[in-house]
């Protein structure tokens, strides 16, 4: 949940799926304009800090427990107030969460890719 919170019963589950071996997907929905900055670098950053948040519980959990990077982050319409969905914004955003996955040798689920 962003910006940069992890609710309860997101860390329960991840406790829990570190705690029985079980792969979990971390993942962010940062809102470029809403919820994020503006700028899709900041989102970037603040989308990695918040999935980091996530790995790092889990593996204090377990080390070496299997996660899978993820990504909902888009930008917002500002004009709707909604996220903008299948937009150029969230294609390079995927982009750009596919190359830190692979940076940091997890495997990724990207919403909308």
């Amino acid at each position: 949940m962003s910006p940069l919170k992890l609710p309860r019963d997101a860390t329960e589950v991840i406790v829990e799926c570190a705690r029985l071996g079980l792969s979990d997907t971390i993942l962010s929905m940062a809102m470029a304009g809403g919820s994020a900055p503006v700028t899709l670098a900041g989102t970037l950053v603040m989308h990695n800090a918040e999935v980091l948040g996530g790995i790092t519980l889990a593996q204090l959990t377990e080390c070496g427990s299997p996660v899978t990077y993820g990504s909902s982050t888009t930008a917002m319409d500002l004009r709707f107030a909604a996220a903008a969905v299948g937009s150029p914004e969230m294609a390079l955003m995927g982009a750009a969460v596919a190359q830190m996955s692979k940076q940091y040798r997890l495997p990724s689920c990207i919403a909308g890719a």
